[in-house]
């Protein structure tokens, strides 16, 4: 059940956000010098991206876990691996704080901001925050996020402070981030360079182990088909009660490539792995129709997610720029949004 933060919690956080603007870190790093806040253990760690170098769209990222910081190897490998806009901002997990316009709030943003007595005026001045969770819509914090945003933006105030007043110098540009270590029983921080723990994206590729299955799929009979598979996003906001949050549904498709007829356009529950139900998707087609020539992958997340299943059917898997049967499919789709 989802809870909303108090007015008075929401004070707290705009207060400590307000103070992180005053520092305007923005002037000294870019998105790629990470913070890192560690609590316990290293994979426990919050990774915090500072935006706003360019002269725009000033905000304060936080990536929760490991997971967290590869979904910011995510952002930064974009165009490397293929993925669209959509796809890599709406599979962000984050908590985020913009500076932005006013037409960029929600009601019930602007609705805190009036009770909290803010008056922003101008462009990238209005304070709002946003919570990102893939399978999700993005939306407004609640009580849980507000409290650890603002615990959070505290850690980073006194990060920045201390960065500027010892005169500290992290070689970003070699994969250092500037690391702030709690002590569990005084609370007292330790500041100092240390290395990313990673510094390129993990693939979430699924590994068959079913024996069964595997020879099945050796030995499965072949057809002339090109198929195309991918994993789209409606960008839609879709209320459901049984979610504390909207949901932005996905699809797992597959279609042939020839004749852009559709197979499979089926959607997923949030909480669902789409990875998973893809590759599903893929092994029924192959034990029912037999395995296609060719299945083609428009990003390398999916790619990764169908390698297993085609080197033991032995599929040609090829990744190319566009999908059009599918991407017509979600395009017409989305024209309902």
């Amino acid at each position: 059940m989802r809870q909303e933060a108090t007015i008075e919690e929401w004070g707290t956080l705009y207060q400590i956000a307000t103070k992180v603007k005053e520092l305007k870190p923005w002037e000294t790093f870019c998105d790629m010098d990470l913070f890192c806040i560690r609590k316990g253990k290293e994979e426990d760690a919050a990774f915090i991206s500072i935006l706003g170098n360019g002269g725009s769209c000033y905000g304060i990222v936080v990536y929760e876990g490991y997971e967290g910081l590869n979904d910011f190897l995510m952002l930064v490998t974009q165009e490397r691996m293929n993925l669209s806009t959509e796809f890599a901002m709406y599979s962000q997990n984050n908590l985020t704080c913009y500076w932005g316009d006013r037409d960029e709030l929600s009601e019930k943003q602007r609705k805190v901001i009036k009770e909290l007595g803010y008056k922003f005026r101008g462009k990238n001045q209005w304070l709002y925050f946003i919570s990102y969770a893939a399978g999700y819509f993005p939306c407004n914090f609640d009580r849980d996020e507000v409290l650890q945003m603002t615990e959070y933006m505290t850690y980073l105030v006194e990060a920045l402070e201390y960065y500027n007043l010892n005169d500290m110098e992290v070689d970003f540009a070699s994969a250092n981030m500037f690391c702030g270590s709690v002590n569990p029983e005084t609370g007292i921080v330790s500041w100092g360079s240390e290395s990313l723990p990673f510094t390129s994206y993990k693939f979430g590729g699924l590994v068959i182990t079913n024996e069964a299955l595997i020879e099945e799929l050796k030995n499965v009979s072949g057809n002339r088909l090109i198929l195309e598979a991918d994993i789209a996003y409606l960008g839609a906001e879709v209320v459901d009660k049984k979610y504390a949050r909207p949901t932005n549904p996905r699809l797992c498709l597959v279609g042939e490539a020839k004749n852009g007829i559709i197979l499979t356009a089926d959607m997923t529950e949030p909480e669902e792995d789409a990875n998973i139900s893809l590759a599903e998707s893929i092994v029924k087609y192959i034990l029912n129709y037999g395995a296609p020539k060719e299945i083609r992958v428009s990003n390398d997340i999916v790619g990764a997610a169908l390698a297993s299943i085609c080197e033991f059917a032995g599929i040609k898997l090829r990744r190319v720029k566009k999908l059009p049967a599918l991407d017509d499919f979600v395009h017409g789709m989305q024209r309902f949004r």
